[in-house]
């Protein structure tokens, strides 16, 4: 119906020419706000995918002109609009794909081998491996891997000795009162909660919001099994009645993939110890807070039903709690302009993103590794190999730059699913979305805790541009202290960033539309009044 009333307003504003919305819409009898509070307007996407179904229709005029092969080329390219990134073999000549996938891998120097790897960048499969003939695209490599780590993982792991009583030195220097704090913010149920408060949990463990609520999600449910045990043992009454272990709810990571809890822990308090403090937003509590984001996005509202794999989880959850590691509290725009060594060294591309995967892995990898972090010690090698590119991959995707492209791919692949788009099993495209959302999601949470990260945030984009003007670089126009205010930011934020991208989301996961698009329709309420109480 919304459809309909624009569809009705926009042929009237043509009609009309320079006539006054407002006119347009009394004499037509049009009511823009019809079923519906406020709306993502259409992009170029959206208009683009509806001129080709109105032309491919039976009953269009157009439609019976067009031969069978033009018609089958305009659902070509209504799939490539829909799909992407996804669909990165569509510009590939159909004729180098067959003669590709005829070819044996054996046949080492293969033209269409080289091609394919050298010009299309589609990986090629060594001689000894089985699926040398199959379909050359990047999806079906992504199967494969997928069908591995899953066939080789089981429902139910047996805990590794001694994991169940590992607690962390820092859970030893509170006090007794405050260790029974940290349980109940700290349990599973809590920790799923939409409108968890990472600023109590900031306020209780002295800073240490990334150590304690990493070990807590990370290492569930050993971390909140040994939780319980060290309250009991110190006559501590519980809150809630003692679970069996073998029945507590958590991810077990520790027990799936032989992860030392000691060595992941040492890994967490490294990475925080890495985030720099002094930043009013970029600092551990923002990891903190994004890391506990996905994790209520993939249990309360399922978002897991995405990809329940282990690996896959564990690698969101991972990216999720490295993925601004070392941030200096200035954009890559700054780094760019000022043409940083981090600029310089990967080339202007993601150079953050870049910096925050490359610094977190070269603590358990490469020449710099340290032992008593490696928590890949026990894990197997294509487990590794895959783990560290899907982080990679998460990681990168937080860059800001991209949200527009991955917002428009995210809707094209549920678009694809017109029929029934809640139904869609999107995979690990679906977790890199989710931890972008994360990252930007503090205005879809309760405007108690919005607030806070407002503040912080606007300070931190001031401070850039206070330095940008010292150094006569170009302002960033959100970052002039004297000229703007922090709700004409947010309002604008949330309009054309937040707002648009979680309606995607609930299309991904119903549960979540129903829980966080009235949050953050009350929050744009909130800017809006403070904006124009400014005003006056």
């Amino acid at each position: 119906q919304r459809v309909d009333v624009m569809k009705k307003y926009r042929y009237f504003a043509k009609k009309r020419g320079k006539q006054p919305a407002a006119s347009i819409c009394r004499e037509e009898g049009i009511n823009l706000k019809e079923n519906t509070t406020r709306t993502t307007s259409f992009s170029a996407l959206d208009e683009g995918v509806s001129v080709i179904d109105y032309i491919l229709n039976p009953s269009s005029p157009t439609n019976a002109t067009l031969s069978d092969s033009q018609k089958e080329a305009l659902r070509k390219v209504k799939d490539i609009l829909l799909g992407g990134n996804q669909n990165q073999d569509h510009h590939i000549p159909d004729e180098l794909k067959r003669n590709a996938a005829l070819v044996d891998s054996e046949t080492s120097s293969s033209s269409f081998k080289y091609i394919l790897s050298e010009y299309a960048g589609v990986k090629t499969f060594s001689p000894k491996d089985k699926w040398k003939k199959a379909v050359l695209t990047q999806s079906f490599i992504h199967k494969v891997q997928q069908s591995m780590v899953e066939s080789s993982e089981s429902i139910f792991k047996e805990p590794t000795e001694g994991s169940l009583s590992y607690l962390l030195p820092e859970w030893e220097n509170l006090s007794l009162d405050i260790k029974a704090k940290v349980a109940a913010i700290l349990s599973w149920k809590s920790l799923s909660m939409w409108n968890f408060d990472i600023f109590e949990v900031e306020k209780l463990t002295d800073g240490k919001a990334l150590l304690f609520v990493g070990w807590a999600i990370l290492c569930s449910p050993h971390a909140q099994y040994a939780m319980q045990t060290s309250l009991t043992a110190e006559g501590e009454q519980l809150s809630e009645p003692r679970i069996p272990f073998v029945i507590m709810e958590g991810y077990r990571f520790i027990d799936s993939f032989k992860i030392p809890q000691m060595a992941l822990c040492n890994f967490l308090r490294s990475i925080m110890g890495d985030y720099k403090n002094d930043n009013a937003y970029h600092n551990s509590t923002h990891g903190a807070d994004v890391l506990q984001s996905v994790n209520s996005i993939l249990i309360r509202m399922d978002g897991k039903q995405h990809s329940s794999a282990d690996l896959d989880l564990f690698s969101v959850l991972l990216a999720a709690a490295i993925h601004d590691v070392k941030h200096p509290g200035r954009n890559n725009n700054f780094l760019i302009n000022s043409k940083s060594d981090l600029a310089l060294l990967y080339n202007d591309k993601s150079v953050l993103e870049n910096m925050h995967v490359a610094s977190a892995f070269s603590r358990v990898m490469g020449r710099k590794k340290e032992e008593e972090l490696d928590i890949f010690k026990f894990m197997k090698p294509d487990r590794v190999k895959l783990c560290r590119e899907r982080c990679i991959d998460a990681v990168l995707h937080t860059d800001m730059s991209k949200h527009f492209a991955m917002v428009g791919q995210m809707k094209g692949l549920l678009m694809k699913n017109d029929k029934n788009p809640e139904k869609s099993v999107l995979g690990w495209e679906a977790m890199t979305y989710i931890l972008h959302l994360a990252d930007i999601s503090n205005q879809a949470k309760d405007i108690s805790i919005a607030e806070q990260w407002t503040d912080r945030c606007v300070e931190e984009f001031f401070s850039q541009g206070d330095e940008e003007k010292e150094l006569g670089l170009p302002v960033t126009p959100l970052f002039r202290r004297t000229e703007i205010d922090r709700a004409e930011i947010e309002v604008g934020f949330i309009k054309i960033v937040v707002q648009p991208s979680f309606e995607v989301l609930g299309m991904m996961i119903p549960t979540a539309r129903d829980e966080i698009n009235s949050i953050i329709e009350s929050n744009l309420n909130f800017w809006e009044t403070e904006q124009n109480s400014a005003r006056f």
